[in-house]
């Protein structure tokens, strides 16, 4: 889940408070644009005279110093004492998101435990060795690097491009390597990739941490990059 907080406000005034509301209003939100972490504003309003504002933040902390800073809290109070009638507040976690431009659409439907579910789903199919599974993992288009490929094929400079030369690549090691196996130690996730950290084990040789990034898009790991410690 996104760290992002969405403020959904929604109030009314007191009769014939507008013109200077909407004065002391502008002078806050110019104070809200200089503060770290300010994402948007905006501000609607009804027929029957509610309002509606929407505030994002990118994050509980950076909300946590607008709430406290001076001017705002004054603010607050003077709101309080002169410009509301009523007013409900509500802080909300932004899960997932979508947006469309006209021409494209860009998604936002892999929060954090949702990729973290993909990194688990590949060391489940690594260990069982369903290296279908594994491959319905990543877009077709999509690379794989690490530092043995570099070794064992010098010419691919450590990169593996689309589905048909992993499989190759992975089959292989499936086949010269029946023990090896991947004792995960650690998994960190955002919206974007997965960090995760395991130990490489294979009979007759030294164990030894390996680290591996998957950049996911859509749903599909699209790259993913090994690192060896």
């Amino acid at each position: 889940m996104s760290d992002r907080q969405l403020i959904v406000f929604r109030s009314r005034l007191r009769p014939g408070v507008s013109d200077r509301y909407d004065r002391h209003a502008d002078e806050v939100y110019q104070r809200a644009l200089a503060m770290p972490g300010y994402v948007s504003a905006k501000d609607f309003s009804a027929e029957d005279g509610e309002r509606l504002a929407l505030i994002e933040w990118d994050s509980a902390q950076a909300l946590a110093g607008w709430r406290t800073e001076p001017s705002h809290r004054a603010a607050q109070e003077q709101g309080r004492a002169e410009y509301y009638s009523e007013y409900n507040i509500q802080i909300c976690n932004v899960l997932r998101g979508s947006a469309f431009d006209g021409t494209t659409r860009t998604a936002h439907d892999s929060d954090p435990a949702t990729l973290r579910a993909i990194a688990e789903a590949w060391l489940g199919c690594f260990e069982r060795r369903d290296l279908d599974g594994l491959l319905a993992l990543y877009a077709e288009t999509a690379t794989h690097t690490s530092p043995k490929i570099r070794v064992r094929h010098p010419e691919s400079g450590g990169v593996l491009r689309g589905k048909a030369a992993m499989r190759a690549w992975w089959q292989d090691s499936f086949d010269r390597l029946p023990s090896m196996k991947y004792v995960p130690t650690s998994i960190t996730a955002n919206n974007q990739r997965v960090y995760f950290e395991y130990v490489r084990e294979v009979a007759g040789e030294a164990p030894y941490p390996v680290a591996e990034v998957l950049d996911i898009e859509h749903g599909k790991i699209v790259a993913s990059r090994v690192f060896h410690g």
